[in-house]
């Protein structure tokens, strides 16, 4: 991690919740829709947070950023959604420095993920640190941090087999339909639910 040396590792941190600790409830409390990131950046500026971004799923919410005090982000986050802070601390975490940057890869590289190789992630992370930077929260050591996540999920991809699977929950959801049911036809199916799960295994 040669980004490493442009600014000490000690004020990063990871400040989430996600499926590992937390079922769908929980997690929906703490999610953060588009149409809330407006307020969540004007409130980290408030908080003298000047690097960060949110990343949002149907699977985690998390905050990765720099700050001289962790709890910062906790509150930040339980103040722009509907969880509280005894609710995080009884389901969420906070990773620091390096464990903070392996937790960033991981997830980057869909290792963290409900369906381990989601290719899916990658994406909604790269969307995530793009909408952050148009905001002015991507700084040069957060940007790095983030730029070389998402070269080293590509280069796994490309040079192993670990996405060659199950790669995302809906194309799951449709694998387990095909092997329930060898015949399909005739069968009606009720899909509930209208994100971006259900848009995506229709």
């Amino acid at each position: 991690f040669d980004f490493m040396q442009t600014a000490s590792i000690s004020g990063f941190y990871v400040t989430g919740i996600s499926y590992r600790r937390s079922d769908a409830a929980v997690r929906g409390r703490f999610a953060i829709g588009p149409e809330h990131l407006d307020e969540f950046y004007k409130a980290a500026a408030d908080s003298g947070i000047t690097e960060c971004f949110i990343l949002s799923t149907c699977n985690r919410t998390e905050i990765f950023g720099f700050a001289g005090d962790p709890s910062v982000f906790s509150k930040l986050l339980c103040r722009i959604s509907k969880g509280s802070e005894e609710l995080f601390y009884e389901n969420g975490y906070i990773k620091n420095g390096m464990e903070a940057i392996r937790h960033l890869f991981s997830v980057s590289a869909g290792l963290d993920s409900q369906i381990l190789g989601d290719y899916e992630i990658v994406g909604q992370l790269r969307r995530a640190a793009d909408i952050a930077k148009e905001k002015g929260f991507i700084g040069i050591t957060l940007g790095r941090m983030v730029n070389e996540s998402i070269r080293a999920a590509k280069k796994i991809r490309t040079n192993t087999g670990f996405s060659s699977g199950t790669v995302s929950v809906s194309f799951a959801a449709v694998q387990f339909l095909k092997e329930t049911f060898t015949n399909a036809s005739g069968k009606n199916i009720l899909l509930l639910g209208t994100g971006k799960i259900g848009r995506n295994t229709c």
